[in-house]
């Protein structure tokens, strides 16, 4: 791949990630119960990030298993991806979000997000822990289409659905 098409396939998968992201953020954050901004402003930042660092995980997992075979083009693609999600959710530089890409199940995922969100949040809130499994896994098919159609789809409507999104094709990502 060229730099161009590894910039727009990485732009797409990012942007329809990210819609995905502030989607399922917004349905998790509907079933706690109200609470003051700083709060808010805790709980919005640690799902951000966690389902940014989740989203991420899985992309990457996706593009290797389709690119397979043109290592060079999966890594390109994956650094790409790695900076727009990095820079956009402020994700941790540290290897925090590594534990990620050691677990291979939705139960898994949903374990170590759970004892990550009542860590961040200082404890449990059952109906987020509880519409947990359900939306991870509901959101893990569709960021493993999202990733393929990056993949695969012609560049000229992956640039057209970017311009949709809002985002210009020719401009810098996010």
């Amino acid at each position: 791949m060229t730099p161009e098409e590894i910039r727009i396939r990485s732009l797409y998968i990012f942007l329809a990630c990210s819609r995905g992201v502030e989607e399922l953020r917004d349905r998790l954050q509907s079933l706690l119960p109200s609470s003051d901004a700083s709060l808010q402003a805790v709980i919005d930042k640690s799902l951000k990030r966690e389902l940014g660092l989740l989203f991420r995980y899985w992309t990457t997992r996706k593009i290797w298993q389709h690119l397979d075979a043109q290592e060079a083009d999966a890594k390109s693609l994956n650094l790409a991806l790695l900076r727009l999600f990095t820079e956009a959710f402020r994700l941790p530089r540290d290897g925090s979000g590594l534990r990620y890409a050691e677990l291979s199940t939705v139960a898994e995922e949903v374990r170590e997000m759970s004892h990550r969100m009542t860590a961040a949040l200082g404890c449990e809130y059952p109906e987020l822990l509880s519409e947990l499994p359900r939306g991870l896994a509901a959101w893990r098919e569709t960021v493993a289409r999202y990733a393929v159609e990056g993949v695969e789809q012609p560049l000229d409507q992956l640039s057209e659905a970017i311009k949709e999104w809002g985002e210009p094709a020719s401009g810098q990502a996010a």
